[in-house]
């Protein structure tokens, strides 16, 4: 895998900001390529507002100028389980696959288990103590 200097820059965002190739990125460990998450738009449905490519920060989408449509350009840039461009489609054209399918990756790849290894030493400093949680109408 690439470390993050070693990653092309693929454009820039809507702000722009530059934007690189993170389907060289890992996610949790997994290569990003062998997982099936990214959006898919029904062109049907599509007003082409551009909510989608304007909102995506990770350059998604593209406009393509000889068939004046968003496209998904880079589909493996999609970060995932993210679905907000779907969230915010106005003609609800955007689906993703079945969140299903991103428990399953997350309970089989132990991902909660990895991210509580990196942010322990984040949380030893600042969790409160067993007995003071005991203590609050919370942890009663």
């Amino acid at each position: 895998m690439s470390t993050p200097k070693d990653i092309p820059v693929i454009g820039k965002d809507a702000l722009g900001r530059e934007v690189k190739e993170l389907s060289k990125v890992p996610w949790w460990g997994m290569e990003r390529t062998k997982i099936e998450w990214y959006p898919s738009i029904d062109y049907d449905k599509c007003a082409t507002c551009g909510v989608c490519f304007v909102t995506c920060g990770r350059r998604v989408f593209d406009f393509d100028k000889k068939t004046e449509k968003v496209v998904v350009a880079h589909p493996y840039n999609c970060m995932v389980a993210c679905q907000t461009c779907a969230n915010l489609c106005p003609t609800n054209a955007i689906t993703f696959p079945n969140a299903d399918y991103i428990k399953t990756l997350v309970a089989q790849n132990k991902v909660v288990k990895k991210a509580f290894k990196i942010i322990s030493p984040l949380l030893s400093k600042n969790e409160l103590s067993e007995k003071e949680l005991k203590s609050t109408p919370e942890g009663r």
